[in-house]
């Protein structure tokens, strides 16, 4: 008999082909056995959505979703309808799990947690760390944490219950293309009773150069504009005063590196 699938693992995938399998590869010998595998091929180009067919051909906990290009954010969407465990963990696909990654987040689950989030691995030219301490925060103590950039931005890297998942937390502007993980987690947030930090590593993230502030639609001022104003409309009015401080702290932080790329932009054109 066939057990039910108690955490789902969704994957958006487009263009891919270099790093699915070794993706693919890090999720089907996760020691947590109780899962599923969602891949979302948001309409690739190359081979990947053939190598998303052949790999759900050798594991059975493995589903395939083919459909036409409509970017990540919709992509997990689609994954996320298609759930049936009840929690979900994101993976992006050039990037991988570690062995014991599902079965880390899951060991701190308990009726009051919502979200458990781990530490991640990096590999890549820039600095970045995200290594937590363990701590148990309420939706306004995560905020905190997540506009001071303590908590990475991406949803991978977590468990989260699919019950805390509502129709607001995708309803974002099909014009912002870049940020949009941070919406979702902000809102995702104000959703949740408990989110429990711990200092496990569970997520191994490759910086691509797919991601290089040259391509970063940050840099148009109307852009920054509607990013702006979907972010404001994201946090509870009840919230805003007491989360003032990380707020205003948030847009100088970006308006800085926003201007280091214009500069980086400027001289490399010269």
């Amino acid at each position: 008999m066939k057990s039910t699938p108690l955490i789902s693992i969704v994957v958006p995938i487009y263009n891919s082909e270099e790093f699915l399998d070794r993706c693919l590869a890090s999720l089907v010998s996760q020691s947590f056995n109780t899962i599923e595998i969602i891949l979302v091929n948001d309409g690739s180009s190359d081979s990947s959505g053939n190598i998303c067919d052949t790999w759900s051909k050798k594991d059975s906990r493995i589903k395939v979703i083919h459909k036409e290009n409509e970017g990540v954010t919709i992509a997990r969407k689609v994954g996320l309808e298609n759930c049936t465990g009840e929690w979900v963990s994101f993976v992006d696909s050039d990037d991988e799990l570690f062995e014991r990654s599902i079965e880390l987040l899951f060991n701190h689950v308990d009726e009051d947690t919502d979200m458990v989030c781990g530490s991640l691995k990096y590999t890549g030219p820039f600095k970045f760390k995200r290594e937590y301490t363990y701590a148990k925060l309420n939706g306004v103590q995560y905020s905190k944490k997540l506009l001071r950039k303590y908590v990475t931005w991406g949803p991978f890297g977590r468990l989260t219950r699919i019950s805390l998942f509502d129709l607001n937390s995708f309803n974002i502007s099909s014009k912002i293309t870049h940020g949009e993980d941070f919406i979702m987690n902000l809102r995702l947030g104000y959703n949740a009773k408990q989110i429990t930090l711990i200092p496990d590593h569970v997520y191994h993230y490759m910086w691509r150069p797919s991601s290089a502030i040259s391509k970063n639609p940050m840099l148009s001022k109307s852009y920054r504009k509607r990013y702006k104003n979907e972010i404001n409309s994201s946090i509870p009015t009840k919230y805003r005063r007491e989360l003032a401080f990380e707020i205003t702290n948030f847009w100088i932080s970006r308006y800085w590196e926003i201007s280091k790329g214009l500069i980086k932009k400027v001289l490399s054109t010269e």
